[in-house]
């Protein structure tokens, strides 16, 4: 049998047009898809580009920021210390002028140590000086002063220059020795300077020592020994209520100390139908604005 021949296919020319055609166009269209890409992918780009910028400049912010806050932390934290230390300085050159005298006594069948302060060089330090206080077991023992309001010593130290730790004050409106309550400030230090040691009232250790009870405090002609009978944390916004100086009579008074002792968060053994002056220890405590109050009546 013989093999057909093939035959050969050829276009006609109409055919290669209408290809030519199909191709040009085909290739026109990848063009217009590959301009369009090419834009697609430049706007990508940019706006990639943008968003770098932009993220780049919100970190250059927040470094510029934190770098601020750290430098704000080192000069308040150094502040802090220089401070302190200056409070130190002077609490020593004090001791080193101040003359005190010691004796026990017995108050309630217990032997307690009494101090007696002669003032006279430290009054030519700071006129505005007005007695001394000592809580036993604590960091509490300075000279007190008193001004016109109860502002400048908060951010004051003892020899009247600008200290952010202030120093111990009493009350612009107390009348020393003459009023029946003589009400003391201090701030509630971190390094447990000024009151930051007061909050020792709260603790087991602390309370578990009877003897801590009797606070000294000596105005310029005697020293008193005050036993502690309330302690308590209230708002700012109540503490007001709880700070009286002065009483119209003696059962006000008495009133007065009855509501302390019934608001007290500890009890304590101690007499208060008749007494007849009365120290109140005041200083900030915790975060969330309140402030501790120590109460404590004249036994001695």
């Amino acid at each position: 049998m013989k093999r057909a021949k093939g035959k050969r296919f050829v276009e006609k020319p109409s055919q290669i047009k209408k290809t030519e055609k199909k191709i040009k166009k085909n290739q026109a269209k990848l063009q217009v898809e590959i301009q369009k890409t090419m834009q697609n992918r430049d706007k990508k780009f940019n706006k990639y580009q943008s968003s770098r910028k932009k993220s780049k400049a919100i970190y250059n912010i927040i470094i510029t920021i934190c770098l601020i806050v750290i430098a704000f932390s080192l000069y308040k934290i150094i502040d802090w210390v220089i401070e302190n230390n200056k409070n130190k300085s002077i609490l020593e050159d004090i001791q080193g002028v101040i003359h005190i005298t010691h004796e026990e006594v017995t108050i309630n069948n217990r032997p307690i140590e009494k101090a007696s302060y002669s003032f006279t060089d430290l009054l030519q330090k700071n006129p505005q000086t007005i007695g001394w206080v000592r809580v036993p077991n604590s960091n509490i023992d300075y000279p007190v002063v008193q001004t016109t309001d109860n502002d400048f010593y908060l951010n004051h130290s003892f020899d009247k220059s600008a200290n952010s730790a202030g120093w111990i004050f009493a009350d612009y409106s107390c009348k020393i020795p003459g009023s029946q309550n003589t009400i003391i400030y201090g701030h509630n230090r971190k390094d447990r300077s000024m009151f930051g040691s007061l909050k020792n009232v709260l603790e087991d250790d602390w309370k578990a020592d009877p003897n801590n009870q009797y606070i000294t405090f000596a105005d310029l002609n005697e020293t008193g020994i005050y036993q502690i009978f309330s302690v308590f944390v209230c708002n700012d916004e109540d503490v007001n209520s709880y700070l009286s100086t002065d009483f119209k009579s003696d059962e006000d008074f008495k009133a007065y100390l009855k509501n302390l002792k019934n608001n007290s968060i500890q009890n304590y053994d101690t007499d208060i139908e008749n007494s007849e002056k009365m120290i109140t220890l005041y200083t900030c405590y915790g975060m969330n604005n309140q402030r501790l109050l120590v109460f404590a009546v004249k036994v001695y």
